[in-house]
């Protein structure tokens, strides 16, 4: 088990099924674990079962006043993650989608923004941030131009706070469709949230790894198997 008992993580999205598989696997391996979200009921829903030393912090963290309030109480971490969710967004192909509900998609990459515009003030020199973008982000797919652009700009995002930011180390993980019936996958296993969380918590304790983008996607639309009988 990682070893994370002198480490604070603050996880944003704490209340989500991504964020929740986050918070567990840090509190499991011994890290002070703060959990970010909107709704205050979620969240203590959430932090059941996390230990006496997790914490839960109402805010938004895609208003940067709110970040940096959010920031302030958490005091200097070590590590954050950015796992929102899409809020329940309607929004999905270009063309489909008015203004309002593109700025609305994209609530993640304005968090992302505020955790890497605020970090050096908040995040321990040689921790981490990771955020987490999707697979349309480097492979578009009709009718998902929305998040096309929403993941593609979190990994460039990311890029060039890694440089920007250092010692801090920034790096990405990119699911495919978590609870979907995947198109044309590799690998037989159906990505979960905690395979997303796995691989957050590989990058947070690899003090080597930044400006890194690892793909948890079963290599979704590449491969020529699509979920029925492989052939013997």
């Amino acid at each position: 088990m990682t070893n994370l008992t002198t480490q604070k993580v603050l996880i944003l999205g704490g209340s989500g099924a991504m964020g929740s598989a986050v918070a567990r696997l840090v509190a499991a391996a011994g890290g002070d674990t703060i959990i970010v979200g909107r709704d205050e009921a979620k969240l203590a829903g959430a932090a059941v079962g996390l230990g006496s030393r997790a914490r839960a912090l109402v805010g938004d963290f895609a208003i940067e006043a709110e970040a940096a309030r959010i920031y302030a109480l958490a005091g200097r971490v070590d590590h954050v993650v950015v796992a929102l969710s899409t809020g329940g967004s309607r929004a999905s192909s270009i063309p489909g989608t008015d203004l309002a509900g593109f700025k609305s998609a994209h609530a993640r990459l304005w968090a992302s923004y505020n955790a890497l515009h605020l970090a050096q003030r908040f995040v321990a020199p040689g921790g981490s941030i990771v955020l987490v973008s999707g697979s349309s982000g480097r492979r578009p797919t009709h009718g998902f131009g929305v998040w096309t652009t929403l993941h593609g700009g979190i990994e460039a995002l990311a890029r060039a706070a890694a440089v920007e930011l250092a010692p801090i180390r920034v790096n990405v993980v990119s699911p495919g469709g978590i609870g979907m019936r995947p198109d044309r996958q590799l690998a037989a296993h159906a990505g979960t949230p905690e395979d997303v969380a796995t691989a957050i918590l590989a990058l947070i304790t690899n003090p080597a790894v930044t400006n890194a983008v690892l793909d948890v996607d079963g290599g979704e639309r590449l491969g020529r198997w699509s979920g029925g009988a492989r052939a013997a």
